[in-house]
């Protein structure tokens, strides 16, 4: 693909525009989905569909909900950044820094206590005679404000047994009612029709109150409000028109529900009742929030295998159709690296020359208290807790199975290279592969160690699926933690299926893109890719051949379909043929007059690994490379 220059001016630095490599058949294979630990996002979501087991949901909520989001600015605003212990946030934030443009998200909270019946350890908020809560779990609601304020609109209302023509008084609309005396009053609207004018040949509309109004209406208004939310850091949110009971089409809690991203109404609250004077409401604390990281096992990361069961853990991406790859950085927690030394040099009064020293202020200058995910904590150096970490990479390669994903697995950090050969042994798998040396990065705290596979799965989504995944520099690292250097080893675990992190004198990247197979023919990342896609395009591409009749124009149609997707296929690279015929066939052999039989045959293409240079220096001086 060809990508224009920007105009060159004057010396200096220009940026080029991002390649964009689009896919060849209308199936994106670039979207990678994360599993973890947020400070935020949703959790314990209301589920209301009829085709799930309703025993298995909680008080009809599904603890985990896959979320789309479109770069790290948005996986701030919804899931809190950094803000949590674990390792989603900084997995999340390589992958957009390498050129990945859309991923999906999974909040893992711990599955107990159920919703009882709401969500555990939200903040709840006192507005005025109404509680809300904040929208999902965690101490980040606690510094949630909310005012409430009422507005009027008059309407030519004089009898609510007839409407006049044109005016629309809603089903739950609250008004205000005054008459010629007295002092005015709040009525809600209960019900609204139509019947026959009384001695015409007419329709005249009404509307039933909860309570009736003595006398005749002098001045009616209808009483909406507004919302205005703020969390406390820099996000706001702000609702007009809310309606006040429940069967309101604006009614105030389904409109939080469908927009909001700060606040619930918990379900009990049916209507909210302003005074006479309208007053508006600023919201107190009442119930904080806190949260529960630290209660979070492994366990709580899988839930039932059942397609009748509410989603929970990364079940919660069975029905997710875009998604290519999966990685899970809080499956387990290693061991952070130490705080690095302060080595600088202190700060004195001292001079040049000898002087007395003079006494520099007391400042005790105190480590940030670390927060931990107990629940999680497992040593890869301990053989009995590293195996435990095998089981569950295994349980996370099972689920990528079953939903036609690529689990992209982690190394553990600290291994030395007979035990990372005792860990790749016990797997086999075309939809794994696995990536040893992680990668460090400048952050507040000095250098952080990130999964390397949130990089790996954004060096993915940036290069394509004809590209091996391998020799990309990775932007934001400066260093990598277990790194290899001795060629020796290089060499045993590449061949062994692992994909090292190294780093040159240039950057950091990726010696292969290999699978953690054992079978030759998946052992490239890319075959593994190319054939997915095959079979997601094949799947609806082909869906309008479901219930055709079988005969040979149906036969044709499906030859000339297949023919031509994995003619895109080929032209973008896909194969390792250099002819269609010799990179794929399609066979449609007589299966019998009800069932259609297409066989397809494909070769992908096998990515370089390796780039072998060969100088030379003749007798007269020249170098020649070859």
């Amino acid at each position: 693909m060809t990508t224009p220059l920007p105009e060159l001016g004057a010396p200096g630095v220009y940026l080029a525009p991002d390649v964009v490599h689009a896919p060849p058949v209308g199936v994106r294979m670039d979207v990678c989905a994360f599993a973890g630990v947020a400070a935020r996002g949703p959790a314990w979501q209301p589920l209301d569909d009829p085709a799930l087991d309703t025993a298995a949901l909680a008080n009809g909520r599904a603890r985990s909900v896959a979320v789309p989001v479109q770069s790290w600015s948005e996986f701030e605003d919804l899931f809190g950044g950094h803000d949590a212990p674990g390792l989603l946030g900084r997995a999340v934030a390589a992958f957009f820094a390498q050129g990945g443009r859309r991923a999906y998200v999974v909040r893992i909270v711990p599955r107990t206590p159920l919703p009882a019946p709401e969500p555990p350890a939200c903040t709840r908020l006192a507005l005025g005679p109404v509680h809300i809560r904040a929208r999902d779990e965690g101490s980040w609601g606690n510094s949630l404000s909310v005012r409430l304020t009422f507005g009027t609109n008059v309407v030519p209302l004089s009898d609510v047994n007839s409407l006049p023509p044109g005016l629309v008084v809603p089903l739950g609309a609250v008004l205000r009612l005054r008459g010629r005396t007295g002092a005015p009053s709040l009525h809600a609207v209960t019900s609204v029709g139509r019947r026959l004018a009384a001695g015409r040949l007419a329709w005249e509309r009404f509307v039933v109150l909860d309570r009736p109004f003595p006398g005749e209406i002098a001045t009616a208004e209808i009483v909406t409000a507004s919302m205005d939310v703020s969390d406390g850091r820099g996000r706001t949110e702000h609702f007009t028109g809310l309606g006040l009971q429940n069967d309101h089409p604006r009614w105030a809690g389904e409109v939080l529900a469908a927009e909001s991203r700060l606040l619930a109404l918990p379900q009990d609250v049916t209507e909210i009742r302003p005074d006479l004077d309208l007053r508006g409401w600023e919201s107190t604390v009442d119930t904080l929030g806190t949260d529960r990281h630290g209660l979070v096992t492994p366990d709580d990361f899988f839930g039932i295998e059942s397609a009748d069961a509410a989603p929970s853990g990364l079940e919660a991406l069975r029905d997710i159709e875009d998604c290519a790859s999966l990685c899970v950085p809080d499956i387990y927690s290693p061991e952070e690296l130490p705080r690095a030394e302060d080595v600088s040099t202190p700060t004195t009064f001292a001079g040049s020359g000898f002087a007395k020293c003079e006494p520099l202020a007391g400042v005790t200058a105190t480590a940030p208290a670390r927060v931990e995910l107990p629940g999680l904590r497992l040593d890869p150096a301990a053989p009995a807790e590293r195996a435990r970490i095998i089981a569950l990479q295994g349980r996370v390669i099972r689920v990528a199975e079953r939903f036609g994903l690529v689990a992209l697995l982690d190394v553990p950090p600290g291994l030395r290279p007979h035990d990372v050969r005792g860990w790749r042994a016990a797997f086999d798998s075309g939809h794994a592969a696995a990536y040893q040396g992680w990668p460090l990065v400048p952050s507040a705290a000095g250098l952080s160690m990130v999964p390397p596979s949130a990089f790996a799965a954004g060096v993915l989504a940036s290069v394509g699926i004809t590209i091996g995944p391998a020799l990309v520099a990775l932007a934001g690292p400066v260093a990598v933690l277990d790194g290899q250097t001795d060629p020796a080893v290089i060499h045993t675990l590449h061949r062994a299926g692992l994909n090292l992190t190294v780093h040159d004198r240039a950057a950091l990247r990726f010696t292969a893109g290999r699978t953690l197979a054992l079978d030759p023919a998946w052992r490239q990342l890319t075959a593994r890719r190319v054939v997915t896609q095959l079979e997601r395009a094949l799947a609806t591409g082909l869906a309008w051949a479901t219930f055709e009749p079988n005969g040979s124009a149906l036969r044709e149609r499906v030859r000339v379909a297949v023919e031509h997707l994995l003619g895109d296929l080929f032209s973008a690279g896909a194969f390792a043929g250099g002819t269609p015929a010799s990179s794929f066939f399609v066979r449609l052999p007589d299966a019998g007059e009800t069932t259609l039989l297409c066989e397809i045959g494909v070769a992908p293409s096998a990515p370089l690994e390796f780039v072998v240079v060969r100088v030379l220096r003749a007798d007269d001086g020249t170098v020649v490379t070859a």
